[in-house]
C-alpha cells in the first residue's frame, strides 16, 4: 500500500498507513464547564478532564483499537486550571487500565486570562490490520441501553449511580458476550441507533414500551447501546448494576 487511506466509522476516522498498520483518531470537547467566572455549569476542572477523556477513550475502545496517546488542547491556564484538568485525564486513563500505555501531550492558554473552561481532547488509537476484527452486529440481534442519558448538573448529582462510568465501560467491554458497544452523547439515544443500524447495514424495530427519552443528550457518554444476541440476555445483564433497558432489535 503506497498511500495513506482514509475511512470514517461512525465519529472515528481511521488512517491506514499500510498493510498492517492503522491509526484511529476520535476528539471530543467541553465549554462552559468548570469553576471559572462564565462557566454555566459549576464543577471541579478534574471532573471536566475525567469525562472529556472519557468520551473519546470509548470511542477507540469500543472499536477494539489500543490508545496509546491523548492530546489535550486547554484554553485555560496551566496553573492550575490546565492541572488538575489532567489529573482528570489521568484519572480516566487510570480507570480504563491504560496508566502506563499511554502518552499525556497537549497546550494551555498562557498568554491571556481566561473567564471560561474549554477543552479539546483528542485520542490516538492503533490496530494491527492483519489481526483487527471490526466489531458488528447481526440481524436478530437485540439493542439496549446501559445507564440513563443525562447532562449538565444532572451528572454531577448522579454521583455515577444510574450513569456510566469508565470503569463500567471497562466491564461491557470484557463481556463476550456482546457484539457492539456504543457511547451515547450529545446526539441521543435515537440518533446514535441510527449510526449504529447505518454502520451495520441493517433496520431495526423499537420496543413497545421504552421508559427513556430517546432524544435527550447523554452528555459525557453517561449511557451506551450495546448488541447481543437474544440467547444471551442473561450473559450480558446479570453483572450490569446500571438500568439495562432493551430498546430494540435488529431486523
Amino acid at each position: 500500500m503506497s498511500n495513506l487511506q482514509l475511512e470514517k466509522h461512525r465519529d472515528v476516522t481511521f488512517i491506514w498507513l499500510n498493510d498492517d498498520e492503522g491509526i484511529l483518531i476520535a476528539c471530543d470537547s467541553c465549554s462552559g464547564v468548570g469553576i471559572k467566572e462564565r462557566d454555566f455549569v459549576k464543577v471541579l476542572p478534574e471532573v471536566v478532564g475525567y469525562y472529556t477523556a472519557q468520551v473519546a477513550l470509548i470511542e477507540i475502545l469500543a472499536l477494539k483499537a489500543q490508545p496509546f496517546a491523548i492530546i489535550n488542547n486547554l484554553a485555560v491556564e496551566m496553573d492550575k486550571t490546565g492541572k488538575e484538568i489532567i489529573k482528570g485525564i489521568e484519572k480516566a486513563l487510570v480507570a480504563a487500565d491504560l496508566k502506563d500505555k499511554v502518552v499525556i501531550t497537549g497546550s494551555t492558554e498562557e498568554n491571556f486570562p481566561t473567564v471560561q473552561t474549554s477543552v479539546g481532547i483528542t485520542v490516538l488509537g492503533k490496530v494491527n490490520r492483519r489481526t483487527w476484527t471490526l466489531p458488528k452486529s447481526g440481524k436478530g440481534d437485540f439493542i439496549a441501553v446501559v445507564g440513563i442519558p443525562k447532562v449538565g448538573e444532572e451528572v454531577i448529582m448522579d454521583f455515577g449511580q444510574e450513569t456510566m462510568l469508565m470503569g463500567r465501560y471497562k466491564n461491557l467491554l470484557q463481556n463476550p458476550f456482546i457484539n457492539e458497544i456504543l457511547p451515547i452523547g450529545s446526539k441521543g439515544i435515537l440518533y446514535e441507533l441510527e449510526v449504529l443500524a447505518h454502520s451495520n447495514n441493517l433496520a431495526f424495530e423499537l420496543s413497545e414500551r421504552i421508559n427513556l427519552d430517546l432524544k435527550k443528550s447523554a452528555g459525557p457518554a453517561t449511557c451506551a447501546l450495546i448488541t447481543f444476541k437474544e440467547r444471551n440476555i442473561y450473559e450480558v445483564s446479570k453483572d450490569i448494576s446500571l438500568p439495562f433497558n432493551i430498546i430494540a432489535r435488529f431486523i
